[in-house]
């Protein structure tokens, strides 16, 4: 076996993925994090799928969307959240007033990796805090890279919070199959996966440059973003970092013309000395109606 760990700055989504060649291995069962929230999805079926519930059904409903598998092996599949309202569950960069995701796939079997396909999230501000995410719905897809041709066998969990006025942390334990030939829910999860920020090309990003100035418990960056403004309002960015231990700031954001300029701290949790790989650093224009998805800063 391969394991894989990949972990984005201070809360942020984190995934642990373990693959295994065959399919059938035996596995113990994940454990619930917290019995009052706990989730457990049902039995394996060919099509989707109603989590059942035992301590929040009335805040989140998640279903298995079970999707289809492609010529090059990946399999695209989804779950669906339905919140209720008022309440809402947080982006893979939850921000300061959000609640950060963690899925474990490290018991899956006849996986070689996955990639977590999010659609464009909401910015809300709420306690003078900013947080990103979705409310009422989210379809969030996957695409499962298959070792072999066969079924893969999910066997883990995610671990998410929902928020109102207060927040809740909810836990699946995650055990489903997702057989080669399954075809079912490809236009819900189709329609989520167009959802999804577009790339800095598309957008018609031109320049993209940051300046680092360091410090003795962490940085300061200045990022200038030559890119027309995209559709919607209330444009907002959201600047990720390398590195699990990095916190960055809520940048404060100025447009002009086609130049959009922003400033935002950056710190780790103890204020140890760190440098930035800028290659690594990620940035998400976000706005009512449009995102852009721009990575790597020179």
């Amino acid at each position: 076996m391969a394991s894989y760990v990949s972990v984005s700055l201070k809360r942020e989504f984190i995934v642990i993925l373990q693959a295994a060649i065959e399919v059938g291995m035996n596995n113990t069962p994940v454990k619930s994090w917290l019995a009052a929230c706990a989730l457990l999805l049902a039995t394996p079926l060919p099509v989707a799928a109603q989590i059942v519930e035992t301590g929040a059904s009335d805040v989140v409903k998640v279903t298995l969307l079970p999707g289809w598998r492609d010529s090059s092996g990946t399999h695209f599949a989804a779950l669906k959240f339905v919140l209720a309202p008022g309440w809402k569950t947080y982006w893979r960069a939850p921000g300061d007033g959000g609640v950060p995701t963690r899925l474990d796939l490290s018991k899956s079997a006849n996986l070689h990796g996955v990639k977590v396909l999010w659609p464009k999230p909401e910015v809300f501000h709420e306690n003078g805090l900013r947080s990103i995410g979705y409310r009422d719905q989210l379809v969030l897809p996957f695409a499962f890279a298959t070792a072999t041709d066969g079924t893969v066998k999910i066997d883990g969990s995610l671990d998410f919070g929902v928020c109102e006025e207060i927040c809740l942390p909810v836990h699946l334990d995650l055990s489903f199959l997702l057989p080669p030939k399954q075809v079912a829910n490809v236009e819900e999860i189709s329609t989520a996966m167009r959802q999804r920020p577009v790339p800095a090309q598309r957008a018609q990003v031109q320049r993209v440059k940051c300046d680092v100035t360091y410090y003795e418990a962490g940085a300061h960056i200045d990022v200038e973003i030559d890119m027309p403004p995209l559709k919607g309002r209330n444009e907002a960015l959201v600047i990720e970092a390398s590195g699990s231990d990095l916190w960055v700031s809520e940048p404060t954001v100025v447009r002009t013309g086609n130049t959009l300029r922003a400033t935002a701290q950056i710190s780790t949790r103890d204020k140890t000395p760190f440098r930035l790989n800028m290659d690594q650093v990620r940035m998400t224009v976000i706005t009512t109606l449009a995102a852009v998805d721009i990575k790597g800063c020179s």
